[in-house]
């Protein structure tokens, strides 16, 4: 079965193609993880060429780079996370106190040693809710058929 992205097919072979990247301990599974992630690639791509950072081409091969700057710029100019500050890494470090371990002596690093550690972890899980909050809202006011987005 097809699905669609405000009138834009993506064929069941497209979506057979994309399964291997995306095991799963069913093929319904697979084929759901496969689909979605195609018509998250879709609601990206329709956006940034709303915004003017990418023009589809018909010929154009799939997975182009052009289509990857555009989604990139997209994100670029659509989200942006806050840097964690002192006070927000210091409690973080409290808060997980056998999270931060030298992997040879398994003595617990100080926060000096693990403020960087926690602040890249911070910014990466900020810009993950960030990005998914972006998808739902661009799902939100799209046309999706033939799939239903979960877990965003």
């Amino acid at each position: 079965m097809s699905v669609f992205v405000n009138k834009v097919e993506i064929s069941e072979s497209d979506i057979g193609q994309e399964m291997q990247y995306h095991p799963a301990p069913s093929q319904e599974r697979a084929w759901q993880l496969a689909a979605q992630s195609l018509v998250i690639r879709q609601l990206l791509l329709q956006q940034a060429e709303q915004d003017g950072y990418y023009t589809a081409e018909a010929d154009a091969p799939k997975a182009n780079p052009a289509e990857e700057d555009a989604i990139d710029r997209l994100l670029e100019e659509n989200i942006s996370v806050p840097e964690a500050d002192e006070e927000t890494c210091r409690r973080f470090y409290r808060n997980h106190p056998d999270s931060f371990r030298d992997e040879e002596t398994g003595e617990r690093l100080s926060f000096e040693q693990a403020q960087i550690q926690i602040q890249d972890y911070l910014h990466t899980k900020a810009m993950r809710m960030a990005v998914a909050e972006y998808i739902r809202s661009l799902s939100y006011s799209a046309k999706i058929e033939g799939i239903e987005l979960v877990n965003l």
